[in-house]
This record gives C-alpha cells, structure tokens and sequence, in this order.
C-alpha cells in the first residue's frame, strides 16, 4: 500500500489501495461436460481472473465470483482455421461474440459447438485443425453485422470486430464519468491453435483488468495546513467548482484482445495507431463564460457532484447569506467530486497511457458584501465579490520527488484527494507615536 499526503495551498493526498483478487483455489471452476450420441466432443470453458500483478493493487468490481454470478457473463470470438495457424487474415467463423455464463457449476452456451474431429489418437489426418478462442467481460450484445453495441452504445462497451472482419479481434470501450455507468473491462489471454481436447478438457480464460479504477474527493482547508483543521468557512462565502481538467488519461479506445501480456494493449478508438494521452474536462454545466448560476433548464451539472454546483439564487439578510445552506459548495466535509457516486469512494473506469496525472481545478469564491453597490455574485442580484480561481497540480507519488509523476495501471485503484487551501485575508494594526523630531530655536527681529 501507498499513501502520501501533500499539505499546501492545493494539496493531494495519494493512496493505491489493495484488494486480493480471485485466482486462488475456492475460486477454481467445477466443469461439467456431455458427449453426444455421436462421440463428438464439446468445447467447454474455464474462467477466472488473475491476480499476477506483482505489488498492491486493486482488482476492480469484476471478481471471478461477480463474473460467476453476472446474468450476463463473458464474450467469445472463436477463429477455425483448419489446418494453419492463426492469422490476422482469420475472420471469427466458428464463435462471434458468443454469450458464456455460469450455471450452479459449470460455464455453459448455445449453441453448442463441437471441436474439429479430424485429428485424433485413432484417426488418420491430413491436417491438426486449429481453433483459437478470444474472450472479454463483461458480455454485451452487439449487431451481428455492425458489430455496435444495441443497448447503451454511448458509453461502456460500445462495439466490437465485426463477424465479418479479419484483424486482432478488438473491444471499443468509451468510459463515462457517471460511477453508476461504469463499465469494469476485462480481457482473457488468448487461447490460439488448440486442438481437440479430451472430453473433460476446458478452454481456460484467464482475465486481466484492461482499466484502472479512479477516485477524486474534494474539500477545503480554512486556515490550516492540514485536514481535520479547526479552522472554518465563514457563514458569508461559498466555494463553487466550475470545471476540473485531467490530463494523463484516456476515456475512449479500442482494447486488442490478442494480447499474452498482463498489461492491455490500448489502440485509438476505430484506428491502428497506439492510443495517447487525452485532456478531458468535465463542467459544471453553464456556459462558457457566463458566470452565473444554471438558470436555464438545459443547463445542468455535467459529470460535476451537484452539492458542488452554484444552482440557485442567494437569499441573504441585511447581513448574512441564507441560501445555499452552508453546506453547499466545496467545505470541510470530503465528498466525491463525481456525480453519481453513492459513496464518497466509488470510483470510475479510465483507460491507463503511461502518462503521468496532471489535474486542473477552475473554482469560485464568493463572498457575500452588501456594503459592494456595484458589483454581484454568481446569481447576478446578490452583492458580493466573485474571485475565479485556476490552479494546476502535477500527482506526484513522492512530494519530495518531482519525477515521481503518478502514471495510471491497469488493475489499480487510485484516490486522489483535492484540499483547496484558502487563506482568510487578516488585518494587524500597532500605534506609533508620532516623531517630534529635532528642537531648533530661531531668533526673529523684535518689532519695537
């Protein structure tokens, strides 16, 4: 486990937090099989997730057991290529985005396939006939000939290789900032040119996480140069947040699902070229350049925690705000900085570039003032002063190393912690006594 704190001005706190994964022995998978009338043998799966990363790291919400219990299972995308070994030039011709999911104690699918017979103990053959298997998770439906998804195909799992494209077999993948439609991705290790198993044999799937998991909290620091400080907001400022920027990161891309390695292979999203970094911002939902609160109906939070988004007018006393309640805004109290989150740890899913995280924060104070005639709050009616503020923070793992950037794994967890630090502005006053300076005495002509 790591965890660093950084107490400054904006000051972000670190942790990668470890959760066992589920390769061990309660977690090996009970296989069923049926041999027909015929003597053919089916082909059967094995599934589970690997923990072979090798320091603390956070599986992510697909567990073997999830798997197991998910309605909707895993993926397959099976390449018969008679007696040659597997190509890019295959098109998935024996399986196309079958459906496999567990039953009491055993992974089943239909229809059932059979392996290839031609090769075999006591047969003869001119060839070994091949099939290679490539499977992801979780399992999502998709046009037998476009390969789009058919529900939900703007974030998640928006697509596949269609049944008629040859190539690696790939999964596009769009993140969304929204935790209640995260989308956990995994991969299997490629299964290529196996060959007729015996009828107990299995095709075993060994899942990696092809994403990392992100959390970002927020809060504030009065006067204090850590958290958990005694110091306060005052009963007359709110803290709003307008947008927050990351960099390091990618939300869009095309996973390869021919890969051995325990690291995913990330593609650009409908391209071959290896994917980069995106800058990816999320809003509180007004307009650019319109510094008020969102009064017309389509503008709304977007991706933003709304107990974190100017949404109303102030309603104030002669001296004192009164709404928003003092609990809204940035204050004491950590809470998720996404929208969605029913927990102030729920992350969300983003795809990982080897880049390290650089975080931009655009914030406003706003300080109620009746005694300021000419200038306004947010709402545009209430008296006050309004300060934007833009402040951007390399992640570092080490405080005291400036190259220990925090580069985003596949598999990991990542709490980012956001302390906006603010100052009150004080006043000191002392008395000095007034200089009497040097005596001189002037004779003046006496007037007789």
């Amino acid at each position: 486990m790591k965890k660093n704190i950084i107490n400054s001005i904006f000051g972000l706190a670190v942790a990668s937090l470890m959760l066992t994964a589920c390769s061990n022995a309660e977690d090996a998978v009970a296989e069923k099989s049926a041999v027909s009338a015929g003597g053919e043998t089916p082909i059967n799966f094995g599934a589970y997730l690997n923990r072979n990363i090798t320091r603390g790291g956070y599986e992510g919400e697909l567990t073997t057991d999830v798997l197991k219990a998910a309605a909707n299972g895993f993926g397959v995308l099976a390449y018969f290529t008679d007696n040659q070994p597997y190509t890019p030039n295959a098109i998935p011709n024996f399986m196309y985005n079958q459906q496999v999911t567990y039953d009491t104690d055993h992974w089943t699918y239909s229809p059932l396939k059979y392996w290839p017979n031609e090769f075999g103990a006591d047969a003869a053959s001119e060839g070994m006939d091949r099939l290679s298997f490539f499977a992801y998770a979780p399992y999502t439906e998709v046009d037998l000939v476009t390969g789009f998804a058919t529900t939900n195909p703007d974030n998640g799992i928006i697509g596949m290789t269609r049944s008629a494209e040859s190539g690696y077999p790939k999964v596009r993948y769009v993140a969304s900032f929204d935790p209640t439609k995260r989308v956990d991705l995994c991969w299997a290790e490629p299964q290529r040119n196996q060959t007729k198993q015996a009828v107990a044999g299995t095709v075993p799937f060994n899942f990696n996480h092809a994403l990392a998991a992100l959390n970002v909290q927020i809060d504030a620091l009065f006067d204090d140069v850590a958290p958990g400080g005694t110091g306060t907001l005052d009963a007359n400022t709110r803290i709003w947040v307008r947008s927050v920027t990351f960099d390091g990161l990618a939300v869009k891309g095309e996973l390869n699902l021919n890969n051995d390695n325990p690291m995913p292979e990330w593609n650009d999203l409908y391209s071959n070229s290896p994917l980069n970094a995106e800058s990816v911002t999320i809003y509180d939902g007004r307009r650019d350049g319109r510094e008020g609160y969102a009064a017309m109906p389509n503008e709304k939070p977007i991706g933003i925690n709304a107990v974190l988004v100017q949404d109303g007018e102030y309603t104030t006393t002669a001296s004192t705000i009164t709404t928003p309640s003092i609990d809204k805004g940035v204050t004491k109290t950590t809470v998720n900085l996404f929208e969605g989150a029913t927990d102030v740890a729920d992350p969300i899913y983003v795809i990982p570039t080897g880049v390290p995280l650089q975080i931009t924060i655009v914030y406003d104070v706003e300080t109620f003032d009746p005694h300021l005639v000419s200038s306004y709050l947010s709402d545009a009616k209430t008296k006050g002063v309004s300060v934007e503020n833009t402040i951007t923070k390399t992640i570092l793992i080490d405080p005291a190393d400036v190259t220990s950037g925090m580069i985003l794994d596949a598999g990991f967890k990542y709490t980012v912690k956001l302390h906006l630090g603010m100052t009150s502005v004080k006043a000191d006053a002392s008395v000095t006594p007034w200089d009497t300076g040097d005596e001189a005495n002037t004779d003046l002509p006496s007037n007789n």
